[in-house]
């Protein structure tokens, strides 16, 4: 018989599960923990993207001196169009290495994906059961539900239309 309650209890949503039932309480805590590691690769993928970008200014301010001061634009010239071509080899390797865009926006979400991968497994988050508890907690009764808010939004909306 308490076998019995056990596979229903596992099988019901965390939404329909009373208040104190210990899955909502690691839910949260895991939840919290997430956060924090979002938070932290976050801060980590911006440090990397502005270390790109003090890298990209130290190269325009070198060229810039080594053009005016150092040598003339004559020497400068293939250099500056090597170094361009360059980057735009590099940015075709990385298309064809990920097969995705070379934009700043999926770098940064690769890159925080990467960073946040990382942070799971050097502080041992759970990913698995993570994502478990967080099926569990979605019930069918929430989709029916947020179409009954919609429709209720509307009519208001309507409502205060004809008004």
């Amino acid at each position: 018989m308490l076998q019995v309650v056990d596979l229903i209890r596992r099988a019901l949503p965390l939404a329909l599960t009373p208040e104190d039932d210990p899955a909502r309480g690691e839910l949260k805590m895991l939840q919290e923990k997430k956060e924090e590691i979002d938070v932290q690769a976050h801060k980590e993928v911006r440090r990397i993207l502005y270390s790109g970008l003090c890298l990209a200014l130290l190269q325009v301010g070198l060229f810039f001196r080594l053009t005016f001061w150092e040598f003339s634009w004559d020497v400068m010239e293939p250099i500056a169009f090597f170094a361009t071509t360059s980057s735009i080899v590099i940015g075709y390797a990385y298309f064809l290495i990920t097969a995705r865009d070379p934009t700043y926006q999926d770098l940064m979400k690769r890159l925080f994906l990467s960073r946040q991968r990382k942070l799971f497994k050097k502080l041992n988050f759970d990913v698995e059961r993570f994502k478990e508890l967080q099926l569990k907690q979605k019930s069918p009764l929430d989709a029916t539900t947020s179409i009954k808010k919609r429709i209720g939004m509307k009519l208001e909306l309507d409502d205060a239309i004809h008004k």
